[in-house]
Order: C-alpha cells, then sequence, then structure tokens
C-alpha cells in the first residue's frame, strides 16, 4: 500500500479489495460505516473522495459501484500466461508456450509469483495428488514455476521429446523417475538418467480449479 495513504484509507482499500475478491462487488458506504467505526456516511464519501484524488480508486452515482484502480489492482492481483496444455499421463502434448488465454490469480495464492505460467492439465495421472489443498486432476490449472529449486516428492513439469507432462519427481545417483499418483493403475513411471535434469522444465507450485469443466 502506498506510504502516502492514511491509516483509514488503507483500511478502506482494503475492505473494498476483499470484498470485490470475494463478492465481486464493493461494498456499500452502509457496510463501510460500520466496518470503519464511522458514524456517518459523510464521513466515508469523504475518504472515498480523498482516494480518488489520489488515483487509487474510481467510482460512480450508482450503488457498489467502487473499483480500485489497475496499477493499485495490481498490488494484489497477476496475471498468468496460460500456455497451453500438460499431459496428466504419457507425454502426448506437444509443448510450444502458444499462450492460449490468461488467468487473474491473487498473488497470496502462490507461493512464488516470479517467473511462473499456467497449462491445463489432461488426463488423470495424477489426479491423486493434491497441491495446496486442490487436486491435478483433468480440466484442472497447474501453476508452474521456472528457475526455482526441486526437490524429491515435488511435482514438475517435464519436456520429454517435446512433450509436456506432469509427474512427481524423484533422483538418486543411478536413475531419476517421474512417478504417476492416479486412481488409474494403467499409467507407469517414467525412468530416466540424472543427467537428463534439463527435461524438468519446472515445479508445480498450485493447482487452480477450472469451473468451466
Amino acid at each position: 500500500m502506498p506510504e502516502k495513504l492514511t491509516s483509514k484509507q488503507q483500511q478502506l482499500v482494503e475492505l473494498i479489495r476483499n470484498s470485490l475478491d470475494k463478492k465481486g462487488v464493493s461494498p456499500s458506504l452502509s457496510e463501510l460505516m460500520e466496518a470503519m467505526h464511522i458514524s456517518t456516511k459523510r464521513g466515508v464519501v469523504n475518504h472515498l473522495k480523498a482516494l480518488e484524488k489520489k488515483g487509487i480508486i474510481m467510482r460512480s452515482s450508482e450503488a457498489r459501484s467502487i473499483k480500485l484502480t489497475e496499477n493499485v489492482y495490481g498490488q494484489f492481483i497477476l496475471n498468468v500466461n496460460i500456455l497451453g496444455y500438460a499431459n496428466a499421463g504419457t507425454p502426448m502434448v506437444y509443448a510450444n508456450e502458444q499462450i492460449v488465454g490468461t488467468l487473474r490469480v491473487k498473488k497470496t495464492l502462490l507461493p512464488v509469483t516470479n517467473d511462473i505460467f499456467a497449462l491445463e492439465i489432461k488426463g488423470d495421472s495424477m489426479n491423486k495428488r493434491l497441491i495446496q489443498g486442490t487436486l491435478l486432476k483433468n480440466g484442472n490449472f497447474a501453476i508452474v514455476a521456472k528457475n526455482i529449486p526441486i526437490n524429491n516428492g515435488d511435482v514438475v513439469l517435464a519436456i520429454i521429446d517435446e512433450c509436456a507432462t506432469i509427474k512427481t519427481f524423484q533422483k538418486d545417483k543411478r536413475v531419476m523417475v517421474l512417478y504417476p499418483d492416479s486412481t488409474n493403475k494403467v499409467h507407469k513411471p517414467i525412468y530416466l538418467s540424472p543427467e537428463d535434469h534439463d527435461m524438468i522444465y519446472g515445479k508445480v507450485i498450485a493447482v487452480l480449479d477450472n469451473p468451466g469443466r
């Protein structure tokens, strides 16, 4: 939050942001009065006018019309590019990094916010694995971070023969293994050489439900 905001103004912005995130609409003047312990609507309006003047919010004469300006909302919301699909099964989906859409994700939902992208999961080879409480099931979005440490047991995105696949990572001195974690017993591990580490393209740091599937 910018330092130039007063404590009341900071509280007001947080209330607006939380309402927009959770309800899809801004709070009413009455709700702001109660939450901020301000005795009159005029007192709330004066704070809103100050935020408008500072370029923090926009509003109209309509009810629940308060919006955070894009530069302020961007402090909390991240645009994550969807770069196609990753197979949770036998590697079959070609990895071409073509942007097919964008997810708007609250930054606090992600443990890492730099150098990340999303992929839609195809297949059921990881449908028993939970990441941050959400299953890696067909149709959901996997959020992948590049250039971060990967340890045994992490879920990774691997590129094998130019095809993308998501599996659990395990490595020792002899072999690197990509394990499925599925209710479907047809899926088997993929065995690679320890020198094939460049096939590991990133780590899955979060999974988001896809309500459209």
